[in-house]
């Protein structure tokens, strides 16, 4: 059995989508090619960019199903109790462009209230129930895996749990890109808006959306992610191409019965400094890491880490690990998997097993994780700070086999979006 059976078997998984692609235009896992779809009713008003639709696509995976035009959307698009929310919604956000003289106030205006939240449940899951191409739309949603946590629950409770994830994480980046909260980690994901950019947030609010309930307020979050800067989770898509090209082209190619593990993950580690581009202790792990390769242990290296530390820093880990690995260690670039995306040892782990399913790697062989002794045993008993951070342990088992190393067995849950992390959704 392979990771992704249940994904390849429809062609629907949107983490092999290239950042040039539309909504209307999916890839096969296996074979990458377009996959023809009926025409159906285009959403009045204006289009999402490419890198906008990435970000959909990784933060409100609903929201992208949705945009992709089918039924379900014509549905939610001419559903009355719907958009008399969206223009009730529409008329307040007016009203705070006219008045407002900061970006606090339109975040304050842009925020779902609680009725907001509840009103728009109660209706998606009236349409569940009365509307078979809503049901169908869930059925497509449980078969993608993008909400794989809420797989066990009925229809209807599954809609009003993806709703609730897609208005958290709306709400979040309205809190923390124009309110100015303070995120879990404020020393790298916090705001860097200035008083100076409240027009180009106005200018990206009066872009009129049209279409359904959804898209202004989803216009008004992707503004303030980009008015702010922070584009980390839409870089380097498509995870199979670019840097990735030539291992993912090997992966169809490897005798998995050879090796006794399929990867081995080395978690970066940020230098903290401004502008180093790699750590000492990001070295120190790589050379481990090529000691266990040389001895055949697994036939990939993954290299994991965002652009991170320090704050807004130009260096992604995974890049400069993978530049050092090949450069100084002469490690094969078909062997080097970048993961540039993590910004925590939480997400280091989450986001390798969604490469693992991507690469098609075999589900009961499981992956190392080779690093300092002291990260070694902190992953040995991060279960409650994987529930506390992310809402759940993303892999079915984690042992330590010796004081740097770790092994694990992946688990489709995983794939779960975080709404409270839109830079590594």
């Amino acid at each position: 059995m392979k990771l992704n059976r249940k994904i390849l078997a429809t062609g629907l998984v949107a983490g092999l989508l290239a950042t040039t692609m539309t909504f209307a235009q999916h890839k096969s896992k296996r074979y990458h090619k377009p996959v023809s779809r009926p025409k159906t009713t285009a959403p009045a008003g204006l289009a999402f960019t490419a890198t906008q639709q990435v970000q959909i696509r990784k933060s409100f995976y609903f929201l992208y199903m949705l945009e992709r035009k089918g039924a379900s959307h014509d549905v939610v698009q001419k559903d009355a109790v719907l958009n008399g929310i969206a223009a009730e919604r529409e008329t307040r956000l007016q009203t705070a462009v006219n008045n407002c003289t900061s970006a606090a106030c339109l975040g304050e205006a842009l925020e779902w209230t609680p009725d907001e939240i509840r009103r728009v449940g109660d209706q998606l899951v009236n349409l569940v129930n009365t509307n078979s191409d809503m049901t169908e739309m869930v059925k497509s949603l449980k078969v993608v895996n993008r909400y794989p946590v809420y797989d066990e629950e009925n229809d209807t409770a599954y809609i009003r749990k993806v709703w609730l994830d897609i208005v958290t994480g709306m709400n979040h980046i309205y809190e923390v890109y124009l309110q100015g909260q303070q995120p879990r980690y404020a020393a790298i994901d916090s705001a860097s808006l200035q008083p100076s950019d409240l027009p180009k947030v106005k200018a990206g609010l009066l872009r009129k959306m049209g279409g359904a309930f959804y898209r202004q307020s989803l216009q008004g979050a992707l503004t303030a992610l980009e008015v702010n800067g922070r584009d980390e989770a839409t870089r380097y898509e498509p995870l199979y191409a670019g840097s990735n090209a030539a291992a993912f082209k090997s992966s169809r190619l490897i005798y998995w019965n050879a090796y006794k593990y399929s990867v081995i993950l080395v978690p970066g580690a940020g230098p903290g400094k401004k502008g180093q581009s790699i750590d000492s202790v990001g070295v120190y792990r790589c050379k481990l890491a090529v000691a266990a390769y040389n001895n055949k242990l697994a036939p990939y290296i993954v290299v994991s880490g965002g652009h991170v530390h320090p704050y807004k820093t130009p260096f992604s880990e995974a890049v400069e690990m993978k530049k050092y690995l090949v450069t100084k260690l002469g490690i094969p670039d078909s062997a080097i998997i970048i993961e540039p995306h993590a910004r925590h040892t939480t997400t280091n782990i989450r986001n390798t097993e969604r490469l693992m399913y991507l690469f098609n790697m075999p589900a009961a062989k499981p992956g190392l994780i080779i690093t300092d002794p002291m990260q070694s045993m902190m992953i040995e008993r991060m279960g409650p700070r994987f529930v506390k951070e992310i809402g759940y342990v993303p892999y079915k088992s984690m042992e330590r086999v010796d004081e740097t190393t770790n092994r694990f067995l992946p688990d489709e849950k995983a794939w779960q979006e975080d709404p409270n992390d839109p830079l590594d959704p």
